[in-house]
């Protein structure tokens, strides 16, 4: 009877053990996903999904759409110089030049409403989040926009011409914002916020960042 008695104890201490571990473990995980989600509401303004073990315990929302984190105002400058000519030879008196420049201001970040995933690893509580890549948010003009015109004397500048140059220049600053570097600093500025706020946790954090979708 004794020996049974024995037994059972050996049992329940060990069960006990198991419990108290399983429960500490769910503990520091429950510890993981809330740092989790108060990172990224601070950096983000968005709860991402996630997972742990495969299993989605965390759903995305976001009270905004999107968020900028790098802004930068460019002067922008576009213009052209046209002459008329006769059997390719250009003709005098017709050279005429026209240019148009304004201050644009760039903002780059990330649309909210694409995934942001983290995975939390239950056996290190090590995080691994994978990211959308920063776009070009919005390329706003701020200020006066100014022209400079020279006429010649057989060739003047038209007023379809100001406004072509004039629709053109908006398309010329988007061109300019996408071939920039701010994307790549926005995605810069944003993984290091997120780097800050887990190690002050003592959390270790591992960053990827999705592939762009092709275009449709």
């Amino acid at each position: 009877m004794k020996h049974y008695l024995g037994i059972s104890l050996v049992l329940v201490t060990l069960a006990a053990i198991l419990f108290l571990a399983l429960y500490s473990c769910t503990m520091v995980a429950d510890h993981t996903i809330d740092h989790v989600r108060d990172a990224f509401a601070q950096v983000f303004k968005v709860q991402p999904q996630v997972t742990v073990n495969q299993r989605v315990v965390m759903t995305q929302t976001a009270p905004i759409a999107e968020l900028a984190v790098v802004t930068k105002e460019e002067l922008v400058t576009l213009g052209f110089t046209e002459h008329l000519e006769v059997l390719s030879y250009p003709l005098p008196l017709t050279e005429k030049k026209l240019s148009v420049e304004a201050v644009f201001r760039l903002k780059a970040g990330f649309d909210l409403h694409e995934p942001f995933r983290v995975e939390i690893d239950p056996g290190t509580h090590h995080v691994h989040a994978t990211l959308p890549k920063a776009k070009i948010l919005s390329v706003e003009q701020v200020g006066d926009l100014t022209y400079h015109g020279e006429d010649a004397v057989l060739n003047k500048v038209t007023d379809k011409e100001r406004a072509k140059l004039l629709n053109a220049l908006h398309d010329t600053a988007r061109t300019q914002a996408e071939g920039s570097p701010l994307k790549a600093e926005a995605e810069k500025e944003a993984d290091q916020r997120l780097q800050d706020v887990f190690q002050r946790n003592g959390e270790s954090l591992q960053t990827d960042w999705a592939p762009t979708p092709p275009q449709s």
